[in-house]
């Protein structure tokens, strides 16, 4: 399998290539100016040296004399000769040079720039049209580009070193991360120790994680916890049916109606755990009325004259549907189970929420026990022998989290349990 580049051989390249690639029009643009500033500064002080030699030309006084000695000094000549071909092509910058002089002097026609293959600018003399006055011209196109050329490579040596530091400086916490990536799903503050300087995008990546391992820990928590209450919730019905079927008891009415019960008992668990583990999540929501679907789940209670609904004649809400009639009717058989009649479901709209409130008359359940309820098979009676898989409870606060509410329960003061689930209200 090919090995895929590192983080930081991809940055430091992708800077690398940005740089080589800005140096580089830069050095262009550069040396095109410096060529360009030499031209027109050279073009010009041609033109001086061929205007002043032509006129001194024309004098005979010694300091005259003296002067044009001094241009001669410097490669200027006369010449009655007319320019010669140019060996080579001339350079852009000898061009540029005559184009200055032709243009400073009013008339480009006078002059003629050759290569020969030293560099010449020919100008012809505004007093006598058959001389010619001939400047060597010097030459800085080499040093200019040697110049430009170290500057640049300089400027890229700095430019790559501060680019790698620059990369190591951001690949560095993403190699932290990697190297403690198992302890953030363990659980481990991480994030405070070893990842405080990081930058702010790779701590969220980090809490991040260890958000998803806390949820990934909390779900293997759920699944040993729900197989621990399954396997203790079934053993009891599965040996009293064992028993009776030892015994022969499946003639006896009574035994078989026993038998029957126990099977229900055991169906009523496995349809508990699995609308525990189904959450309904993926339910779509869709407008109902409250009013109607408590009224539909107190007719099929079995004493529904036992039960009281209070609250306004109509009450739409935005909800899923089959999670909340779940929910509810969890509710109503906790109350039945574990409370006593009268019972009653009052529903309320409120400002910002909808709400469900299902109200026993029992005795309550232990105030020690009261913050531990909500867990997953934990009973409102510390005895685990009695009915129910203690998962009521727990699908009724999933539900509400999945609709952006929550639930409460508390101990009545008059006498009684109740557990309050808020919707809010027109949730979408």
């Amino acid at each position: 399998m090919k090995q895929a580049p590192s983080t930081f051989s991809l940055i430091l390249g992708l800077v690398a290539l940005a740089l080589t690639l800005a140096l580089t029009l830069a050095a262009i643009l550069s040396m095109r100016v410096s060529l360009r500033a030499g031209s027109d500064a050279y073009g010009h002080l041609s033109t001086v040296a061929a205007l002043a030699a032509d006129e001194l030309s024309t004098r005979n006084d010694p300091n005259a004399a003296q002067t044009m000695e001094t241009l001669r000094k410097t490669g200027l000549r006369f010449s009655a000769e007319p320019p010669p071909s140019s060996v080579v092509r001339p350079s852009v910058i000898l061009k540029d040079i005559g184009y200055t002089v032709g243009q400073l002097l009013g008339d480009p026609s006078r002059v003629v720039v050759v290569q020969t293959p030293d560099p010449q600018i020919w100008v012809r003399s505004a007093h006598d049209p058959q001389r010619w006055i001939v400047l060597h011209a010097l030459s800085y196109r080499r040093q200019i580009v040697a110049s430009t050329f170290v500057i640049t490579v300089l400027a890229g040596l700095i430019a790559l070193i501060i680019a790698a530091l620059a990369a190591r400086m951001l690949t560095r916490p993403l190699e932290s991360l990697t190297a403690h990536a198992s302890e953030l799903l363990s659980g481990e503050p991480v994030v405070q120790t070893h990842l405080s300087n990081s930058p702010r995008e790779v701590r969220k990546l980090a809490l991040a994680i260890g958000d998803a391992g806390e949820k990934l820990r909390s779900v293997a928590r759920e699944r040993e916890l729900m197989l621990a209450g399954i396997s203790h919730d079934l053993r009891t019905p599965l040996a009293r049916l064992r028993l009776a079927l030892e015994l022969g008891d499946a003639c006896d009415p009574y035994r078989r109606d026993a038998m029957v019960a126990d099977l229900d008992e055991l169906d009523s668990a496995l349809e508990q755990c699995l609308a525990f583990v189904r959450d309904g999540r993926d339910e779509p929501r869709r407008e109902i009325d409250l009013v109607t679907l408590v009224g539909q789940l107190l007719a099929l209670r079995a004493q529904p004259d036992t039960w009281q609904l209070s609250g306004p004649s109509v009450l739409p809400a935005n909800v899923r549907p089959s999670l909340l009639r779940r929910a509810i009717g969890n509710l109503m058989d906790n109350a039945e189970r574990y409370g006593a009649a009268p019972f009653e479901v009052s529903l309320s709209n409120g400002h910002s929420d909808v709400v469900v409130r299902v109200t026993d008359s029992g005795p309550g359940v232990n105030p020690e026990l009261l913050a531990h309820l909500g867990r997953p098979f934990m009973r409102g009676d510390q005895a685990r022998g009695g009915v129910g898989t203690g998962l009521g409870l727990s699908i009724a606060l999933r539900a509400a989290e999945l609709h952006g509410g929550a639930a409460e329960w508390s101990n009545v003061p008059e006498g009684g349990f109740a557990v309050t689930l808020r919707l809010p209200a027109g949730s979408a």
